[in-house]
């Protein structure tokens, strides 16, 4: 993380309250069922103003095989700049000690073998052209050995023989499919279908029962697997498409043969399916334009934030004038964090973010956590976010900081110094109590469902017009 995230909270106390009002309660005010609806309380509003800095998420995430993979090249967006994602995967035939193309091998032709990919959706302008290449994963030992990889690892070595290429429009990604299969006219849907090369095909027909076909590790061994990249021949590089590798009909790797059995020529097929003890999905952005200004610019109270999905960025969020505010007893009836989108180049094409996450940390900076009372999970393993917050609704992102801040005021418990926004597609909550740090589930809980899709611009606590803002509704006691 960048050491600019534990720099201390300015001793100037400065901008505690924009404006007050008293009126009669209204019932929609009450944070999280904190007190009940009554008559005649006088109720107060207040607006703590925040600061905001920008900066790099170093991002541990792993895709794994049930998440969707990206694929393509986003050149140029005019405000974040570049995206390229390639997927690496295996196939294999699923049976072992068996010779898929039968036991008389000599006699097999190979008519054509396709690769197929089950597509997901796109993000970006849907009418992007990628030129996607397909090249065997080198078999060298210790080359792409894991079921999943950090979506930031290097590249894996690729043999240099091109087994085939495609270029595809995205507008037709989910069209239906119509092909051959032996004597069938067979029709698909959401489908990609890239025709490799029959040379390279041979050698799983010679392929041995004994030795390569024997264990599904042993043909692992022989077999890596294969990379589909995007590359810069791309017509259109403006958009990312996602592709479902578990998807048992529409992604495999075809064999299309033909067989002389007793003197009679028989077509026939022989498939591998998707194997998930070896998959990646490599992501990368390279910022640029406004977005890497904002990284590097040195200003501890931006007045724009520019948050960026997995891989991306995130944002500091600091409240200056919480410790005046919480020196004074009080109800709160709501408290929330207050993000506004602002208008940037080609938002239209590269749309925001489903959900942004807001954690904090520790004060004395060794942890994240989750936000104290407000983050709450739900039963189905993931977090509550209708209580929680953080979808993009009409433009703006609110996250509700009620019970969190209600401890500060009445519990005197710690507040959180420095706070971040970020648009992840995995997190790992922990929690902070009087025991200490521990991680608050088992597994990681899951937020935006594919990687690389969104970013957007909002207002930073320092924005003329839509700054980042704490909205607090109380009543004093």
């Amino acid at each position: 993380m960048n050491r600019k995230i534990f720099l201390s909270v300015s001793a100037a106390l400065t901008g505690l309250i924009l404006y007050s009002s008293c009126t009669k309660i209204d019932t929609t005010d009450l944070g999280n069922e904190l007190i009940p609806a009554v008559d005649n309380v006088k109720t107060f509003e207040t607006v703590l103003d925040v600061q905001t800095d920008n900066f790099l998420y170093d991002d541990s995430t792993k895709i794994t095989s049930n998440l969707l993979h990206a694929l393509g090249i986003i050149a140029d967006d005019p405000e974040f700049g570049g995206t390229e994602a390639n997927i690496y995967s295996n196939f294999s035939p699923g049976t072992a000690a068996t010779n898929p193309f039968g036991s008389v091998t000599d006699s097999v032709i190979i008519d054509s073998v396709v690769l197929s990919l089950a597509y997901g959706g796109y993000y970006g302008d849907s009418n992007t052209v990628q030129h996607l290449e397909v090249y065997e994963i080198d078999p060298a030992p210790g080359n792409f050995i894991d079921s999943t990889y950090y979506i930031h690892t290097p590249d894996f070595k690729v043999l240099p023989s091109l087994l085939g290429s495609r270029d595809v429009l995205f507008t037709t990604l989910n069209d239906s499919v119509l092909y051959r299969n032996g004597k069938d006219t067979i029709r698909t849907i959401s489908e990609m279908r890239i025709k490799l090369d029959t040379a390279f095909a041979r050698k799983f027909v010679n392929y041995d029962t004994a030795v390569q076909y024997k264990t599904d590790s042993a043909f692992r061994t022989y077999f890596k697997g294969l990379a589909i990249k995007a590359t810069s021949a791309g017509a259109v590089k403006n958009g990312l498409a996602y592709f479902n590798l578990t998807s048992t009909s529409n992604t495999k790797l075809t064999f299309y043969t033909r067989v002389t059995n007793d003197g009679k020529i028989d077509t026939t097929t022989a498939t591998f399916a998707y194997n998930s003890n070896n998959q990646a999905n490599l992501v990368k952005h390279t910022p640029a334009h406004a977005y890497q200004q904002y990284l590097t610019n040195g200003t501890p109270n931006d007045d724009k934030v520019y948050i960026q999905s997995t891989p991306g960025s995130y944002a500091t969020i600091k409240i200056p004038g919480i410790d005046t505010f919480a020196q004074v007893n009080r109800v709160i009836h709501r408290a929330e964090l207050i993000i506004e989108q602002v208008p940037s180049i080609q938002d239209n094409i590269y749309t925001p973010p489903a959900l942004l996450f807001l954690d904090a940390v520790t004060n004395v900076g060794d942890s994240i956590v989750t936000i104290r009372n407000d983050f709450t999970y739900d039963n189905q393993g993931g977090y509550d976010i209708s209580t929680f917050g953080g979808n993009y609704t009409s433009g703006k992102y609110v996250f509700t900081l009620s019970r969190y801040l209600q401890s500060v005021v009445t519990k005197k418990q710690a507040f959180y110094r420095t706070m971040r926004i970020y648009a992840p597609v995995m997190t790992d909550p922990y929690i902070q109590d009087t025991y200490g740090v521990s991680r608050a589930s088992q597994y990681q809980v899951g937020v935006n469902t594919t990687v690389a899709n969104g970013r957007v611009v909002v207002g930073g606590g320092s924005h003329p017009n839509q700054k980042m803002r704490i909205r607090i509704i109380y009543s004093k006691i």
